[in-house]
């Protein structure tokens, strides 16, 4: 998904709670009168009572809690005050979306959920690990939905009008020179003509410095293999439990009859969809990028080092390991080093460009609450 989630900033359970309660407001019931649940947010076509902005915050917490943090006490009203602008702004935004948003949205919602699914040992696996923030595959499929409508709408509207010269593509290249570092620099250079001598002048040096050394350090990538692999375990993928010796003995045999067929010549990302065990495989059809520095299991320790050692194009294997049985074949190795500057451009200019979007975001938001002349009526309680 895009990286400005600038409407999910504290937590992923913010939008969900836009959209999927808005039946509730209409429900007027006797539990209802017996506990008010008052409007605290309106505006053209939308209303968020209390009891959806209590549910947003529950949801925070809940997510939160699996990455072992809280919100302190002090922090509540302020918390709740910007969840409910965040829903608001969500209200307005899947407003405004059109035929050809929606369906872009879906696919990239779609491809977010399946490389969730394809993360996740099974699908027991998968549902348990959203069991533990609160959600139901149902409610994460929507709220993926949901999320992807507004980063649509907010590309088209406001994304696309952000366009990054080349001159500022090259100074980031070249000297580590963002926004955020032009902006330093102008009050250095303001400072450096007052007297230098000033411990702000000293400060903003330093700041400006670790900016744009900070910036130049994305730039650098360590040695990587861009490589063939087909795995096949011979451990459960769920219990971690070795599996039966036939059942070893079995995978065995296939992967000597693989190494045949793709040294006749079969296609290596064929074979890989149909026989590896990865989860990633069939969406990499068995390509991967393996980074030096990155960390791995203990158990891919001696292959990771093969992969930096193997000839180009050689197959290799079935290598074994405590995991199961592998085929590699190494297609290309890049050395550690500043990226080529061809290669590291449309990087850099979607980073510039995201870098504006969020300054951008707080006027263009301000714009829509007017637009649809949004009031807010957060009791005292909740400010």
């Amino acid at each position: 998904m895009p990286q400005y989630r600038w409407f999910l900033a504290v937590a992923t359970s913010v939008l969900s709670v836009a959209c999927s309660t808005c039946g509730l407001a209409a429900a007027k019931t006797n539990a209802v009168e017996l506990f008010p649940d008052p409007v605290v947010a309106k505006g053209k076509g939308f209303e968020i009572r209390q009891s959806e902005l209590d549910e947003a915050v529950a949801n925070l917490r809940a997510t939160l809690a699996t990455q072992n943090q809280s919100i302190p006490d002090r922090d509540r009203n302020t918390v709740a005050a910007r969840l409910l602008d965040r829903m608001v702004v969500s209200r307005i935004l899947l407003q405004k979306a059109t035929e050809e948003d929606l369906k872009k949205a879906k696919e990239a919602a779609d491809k977010f959920i399946a490389d969730t699914k394809a993360k996740a040992p099974s699908e027991e696996s998968y549902r348990r690990q959203l069991r533990a923030t609160g959600m139901t595959p149902e409610l994460f499929e929507k709220r993926a939905n949901e999320q992807a409508i507004v980063e649509t709408v907010v590309a088209r509207e406001l994304k696309s009008t952000i366009s990054i010269s080349e001159d500022d593509v090259r100074d980031f290249y070249e000297n580590g020179m963002d926004q955020q570092a032009r902006e330093v620099k102008a009050v250095v250079d303001r400072l450096a003509k007052e007297g230098p001598e000033t411990v702000f002048y000293a400060d903003g040096k330093k700041k400006l410095e670790e900016i744009t050394r900070a910036n130049l350090a994305r730039l650098e990538r360590p040695e990587r293999v861009r490589a063939n692999i087909i795995a096949l375990y011979t451990i459960d993928r769920v219990t971690k439990q070795e599996l039966p010796e036939p059942d070893r003995e079995a995978k065995r045999a296939l992967a000597e009859r693989l190494v045949a067929r793709l040294k006749a010549g079969e296609s290596w990302s064929d074979l890989a969809s149909e026989y590896s065990d990865d989860l990633e495989a069939k969406r990499n059809r068995g390509e991967y990028v393996v980074v030096r520095t990155a960390p791995s299991l203990p158990e891919l320790a001696e292959l990771k080092a093969m992969l930096f050692e193997l000839p180009i194009n050689e197959i290799a294997g079935p290598i074994t390991n405590k995991l199961g049985f592998y085929i590699v074949r190494v297609l290309e190795r890049t050395s550690a080093g500043k990226m080529p500057y061809d290669k590291a451009a449309p990087e850099i200019r979607e980073f510039l460009i995201n870098q504006e979007l969020q300054k951008r975001l707080p006027e263009y938001t301000e714009k829509l609450k007017k637009e649809y002349n949004v009031e807010i009526s957060l009791p005292p309680t909740n400010r």
